[in-house]
């Protein structure tokens, strides 16, 4: 392997784990990947088991790396990284974690060491997590499509990825070529609200519990419902205080509403084909609104995707 180095010998890592994979960037909308990764590392026995050189992955001048200062003197920086952990929960298959920033170079590169990385350790399933914003209500529970080299895993998800192209993101060409060499790969992917500005929870939860159900794992969720329920106060409040916005939420609303019904996807759980941007107007201007108004509440809005 060219990229990711192993801190441990072959033979003691477990055989059979589940690659999963969450990084940030565009796929990864109100940090909905990266916030499911960060909450299984932090519940699940874990250590690290691989580092890949960032020096080689990322271009500083875009992605630069943070540094604090206070009064005159510098902190360490904080570069970007991708990490490699091996999680091991107490119900359902080990797993081996790849988070963190998405790349700016050496794709190809990475796809075939991950290659390599399932050979070595023999891994056959891969799940990926990550989030993308869509004309939908924060009113109404997000929607999950998925993508999947499994036609069986297509139609027990029952929310197939409509047919489109779009420009790439790192995750989705790891997914590909992963399929490619013949590894059973899931990508789960839940809509979340094109306004929204900073973390959403509900993103995340959503992607765990699916994920959990999936892979058999024994996750307690409860602490993410308080999240979500704040997450909510403070979008309804947000909202509440513009009439455009009211007036942008209710449309959604309708539409959602129409479509769910339309489309027969209630005895699914809510999940169903994704309303598409072609039906509804963007959402920066109203994403700029509500995070001005969190920010004057003490909310808890940021430069996340919108």
């Amino acid at each position: 392997m060219r990229l990711i180095e192993l801190l441990e010998p072959i033979d003691a890592l477990p055989s059979g784990a589940v690659l999963v994979v969450a990084m940030d960037g565009w796929t990864d909308a109100g940090a909905g990947g990266t916030g499911a990764a960060d909450f299984l590392r932090s519940r699940l026995p874990n250590r690290r088991i691989g580092r890949l050189p960032s020096d080689r992955l990322y271009d500083y001048r875009d992605r630069r790396p943070q540094l604090a200062i206070d009064r005159g003197r510098l902190d360490r920086p904080v570069w970007p990284e991708l990490t490699l952990d091996l999680l091991s929960p107490t119900g359902g298959p080990d797993l081996v974690l790849l988070e963190g920033a998405e790349p700016d170079l050496a794709w190809r590169t990475l796809a075939e060491d991950l290659i390599d990385l399932t050979t070595l350790l023999g891994i056959e399933r891969h799940v990926g997590l990550g989030s993308v914003p869509g004309p939908l209500p924060h009113t109404r529970p997000s929607l999950l499509v998925c993508t999947s080299s499994s036609s069986e895993l297509l139609e027990r998800f029952g929310a197939p990825h409509e047919e489109m192209v779009v420009p790439a993101s790192c995750q989705v060409a790891l997914e590909a070529e992963l399929a490619r060499s013949g590894v059973e790969t899931l990508g789960l992917w839940v809509r979340i609200p094109h306004y929204v500005a900073g973390p959403y929870p509900e993103a995340s939860r959503q992607l765990l519990e699916r994920m959990s159900a999936h892979l058999g794992l024994a996750l307690d969720l409860g602490e993410l419902d308080a999240e979500v329920e704040a997450s909510r106060t403070r979008l309804d409040l947000a909202s509440a205080a513009s009439s455009d916005v009211v007036d942008h939420v209710r449309q959604l609303e309708a539409l959602y509403d129409e479509q769910l019904a339309e489309r027969g996807s209630a005895a699914s759980g809510g999940i169903a084909p994704p309303i598409t941007e072609a039906e509804l107007g963007d959402g920066d201007q109203l994403a700029a609104e509500i995070e001005r108004f969190l920010r004057g509440v003490g909310g808890s809005g940021g430069d996340g995707p919108a």
